[in-house]
């Protein structure tokens, strides 16, 4: 399985990015997580290339245990 976050540079979402990254890899076994650069206040969370969660839609930030249990 592989993952991606994209995450807005110039909002600085990096840090809450990585630490997401950190928790999936963690309590995902066998997950691949990459980080794309984006903007506009961006905040995706992509599983096999399909979207999984969107800050803009959902007008927040993903918890890692939310978006743990979406791909177990």
């Amino acid at each position: 399985m592989e993952m991606k976050i994209v995450y807005c540079v110039p909002c600085g979402h990096i840090t809450r990015a990585e630490w997401l990254k950190r928790d999936l890899e963690k309590n995902i076994k066998g997950v691949k997580v990459s980080l794309q650069d984006g903007d506009k206040g961006i905040f995706d969370v992509y599983v096999d290339k399909k979207l999984i969660f969107s800050k803009h839609k959902e007008g927040r930030f993903p918890e890692s245990n939310e978006i743990i249990e979406m791909v177990k």
